[in-house]
């Protein structure tokens, strides 16, 4: 489903809690100040993505077939970073933007890894001043992703995971672009191969027994 308007109708925002899942709203010709007021007035209303790109704004509900495996990918950052004497900070969904560049994104996950005193504790983010997370994850199981890079590239956001749900990608900041890498510049020794097997795991067996199995591996395969 896709509808698109020329102007922001603040009631047409309550029907977006109507929406089915795997659903999007496209809004043209929206300023940055009225993109900024939609995220505020979004804020609190879950299961949504925006992504803003030079006055066009997307608007895309979310389903349990997304969600699930998206949430996955914090338990495996999270054994990766204990097993490497690190720490991370995970930021979900944090909407990252700039003005500079006018546009905006939601990653499905957005981390800060190893040195993140300069966001420790912030509620909102200030791309202008805080650095752009080291690595964004994004889940294409209903919406495509690569879109999107060309935003992320302008925010630096220096490492992305592409998920669609049978494979993972791995994409290294090359300039005003992408490129795919054969394994992570952050993990060194994690291919994007290793990741599905676990992933699946995780939807069918359980996170406990997913992020035991993947310890094991990263203990037997880290350098």
């Amino acid at each position: 489903m896709s509808t698109a308007t020329s102007a922001i109708n603040y009631t047409y925002l309550d029907t977006i809690d109507t929406l089915p899942d795997n659903s999007s709203i496209v809004l043209r010709d929206i300023s940055w100040d009225e993109y900024e007021r939609i995220l505020a007035a979004l804020d609190e209303r879950p299961g949504l993505r925006l992504t803003y790109d030079h006055g066009r704004l997307e608007i895309t509900t979310l389903s349990p077939e997304h969600e699930a495996p998206s949430a996955l990918f914090t338990h495996l950052i999270g054994v990766l970073v204990e097993e490497l004497g690190l720490d991370y900070i995970s930021l979900r969904s944090t909407t990252l933007r700039l003005q500079v560049i006018e546009g905006g994104v939601e990653a499905d996950d957005c981390y800060y890894i190893g040195d993140f005193a300069a966001v420790a504790g912030k509620k909102r983010l200030d791309l202008t001043v805080d650095p752009p997370p080291d690595l964004a994850v994004e889940v294409d199981i209903s919406h495509g992703s690569q879109g999107k890079f060309h935003i992320y590239a302008g925010l630096k956001v220096k490492e992305l995971w592409r998920c669609d749900g049978k494979q993972v990608e791995f994409y290294r900041l090359s300039g005003d672009d992408y490129v795919e890498i054969p394994a992570s510049d952050l993990f060194p020794f994690l291919t994007p191969e290793a990741l599905p097997g676990f992933l699946e795991q995780g939807m069918n067996e359980g996170i406990v027994a997913m992020r035991r199995a993947f310890r094991d591996w990263v203990k037997a395969n880290r350098k």
